[in-house]
């Protein structure tokens, strides 16, 4: 990926969560606690385990059958003459069909697995986005308080100069009711914290009741971003292009099955016959016979056409997703590289000379405010100038890291994507 943000984040966990440290953790390694926690991908996690089951399970003959008969001639002559039998059935496939059902078996494992890698790169992007909105209010937060705590300094310098008779109370009033303003803008701030807060916690996998101190730094590149990573690359990071390529391959296993089922098993029938007929003039005599049957299905009628069919409808299909798929991708990943860049240089632009000037004209106010040679409103407005800048300054910078967030999501740069089946 080219250059990441730096995000640190410290995370204090309740014993009931099961992880505690004091260590700063980084986004990995929130997202792989996101993994272990989220309850909807345990859930989903088990559709593997259900693949796994179906491929251990799969390629066997059906169970044999047992046949008991006998028969007596007890509604004819009555002569005491019997016949009994008991016989095995099994059958048998005269294609590789048992075969091929394990090697489609096998494909809807690395599907399954191919789904689960797709959904965690879906959280792996929520983490994201959730640890960025927090971090960016917690740095408007500080801005907040710092132009609150200036504010604070302006009054208690105007209630002195007004014991002092050079200054109006009117100018202690309204410096007042600027600090007042500026500090429903900081609860607001804290309170959109909370939400934010609340929202990771969620998608962690977290209590509500647990508790995270933050340590961060939003980082700027010196350098502007460019495309860095080959669509190649992307291709074989994102676990849903593998899905799509899995497809193909399942259908072409399932279409393999289906021409195999064109032809019905065979039935072996081996059986043991004990005969008790009246031989004249000797009476009844006993005879057994042992011996063995073959039945074979002609396929006149039913040569499973429809299956097969309808395998090489889902054949073609999944190689129009292949395509469908790298279309979008490829789509996505230009869309969050020209995103990223615009949002680079709108965010260099903003944290450049122009916030430098304004804090500088900020203090030079207030100096000459202090010396009588400017009015308390030009103050306040170098300070509301200050304060929007800042403020634009710091959505423009959280702005990259979400478009950087955004095309890490693209390029499925996350740990824990890689589907493992072979």
């Amino acid at each position: 990926m080219g250059t990441k943000p730096t995000l640190f984040i410290t995370f204090t966990f309740l014993a009931s969560v099961g992880f505690a440290s004091a260590e700063p953790v980084s986004r990995d390694e929130a997202i792989r606690q996101a993994y272990a926690n989220n309850r909807e991908l345990a859930i989903a996690s088990l559709e593997v385990e259900r693949a796994a089951s179906s491929l251990r399970w799969s390629g066997r003959l059906e169970n044999p059958e047992l046949e008991i008969a006998r028969m007596g001639d007890g509604f004819g002559n009555n002569d005491d003459e019997s016949i009994s039998e008991i016989g095995f059935t099994q059958k048998f496939p005269i294609t590789a069909k048992l075969k091929h059902e394990k090697s489609l078996r096998h494909y809807q494992v690395i599907l399954a697995e191919a789904e689960i890698a797709e959904k965690r790169r879906e959280l792996a992007g929520q983490v994201d986005l959730a640890l960025i909105d927090l971090i960016a209010t917690r740095e408007q937060i500080a801005v907040s308080r710092e132009l609150v705590k200036l504010n604070r300094e302006i009054v208690d310098f105007l209630k002195q100069q007004a014991k002092e008779g050079l200054v109006s109370s009117l100018d202690v009033m309204q410096a007042t009711l600027s600090g007042r303003t500026l500090e429903q803008q900081s609860k607001a701030l804290e309170t959109m914290e909370k939400h934010h807060l609340m929202d990771l916690l969620k998608v962690i996998g977290l209590d509500p009741e647990s508790t995270l101190k933050s340590e961060t730094r939003f980082n700027l590149p010196r350098e502007r971003p460019g495309i860095d990573v080959s669509l190649d690359t992307v291709l074989q990071r994102r676990p849903d292009y593998v899905l799509a390529l899995a497809k193909t391959d399942e259908a072409a296993a399932a279409l393999t099955l289906e021409n195999a089922k064109r032809w019905q098993d065979v039935s072996v029938r081996v059986f043991v016959e004990q005969e008790e007929m009246v031989d004249a003039p000797d009476g009844l005599d006993g005879n057994t016979f042992t011996g063995f049957g073959i039945s074979i299905p002609l396929p006149l009628r039913d040569r499973n056409q429809e299956g097969i069919e309808q395998a090489e409808i889902d054949g073609r299909a999944a190689a129009k997703e292949v395509d469908a798929a790298r279309f979008r991708i490829r789509s996505e990943c230009e869309e969050a590289f020209h995103h990223r860049t615009d949002a680079w240089e709108l965010a260099r632009d903003a944290s450049g000379d122009l916030l430098d000037l304004a804090e500088t004209n900020l203090a030079e106010f207030r100096t000459a405010y202090e010396q009588g040679q400017a009015s308390l409103i030009q103050v306040q407005r170098a300070q509301e100038q200050v304060l929007e800048l800042k403020t634009a300054s710091l959505e423009f910078v959280a702005e990259y890291h979400r478009a950087a967030a955004k095309l890490r999501l693209a390029t499925g740069d996350y740990p824990g994507l890689s589907v493992t089946s072979k």
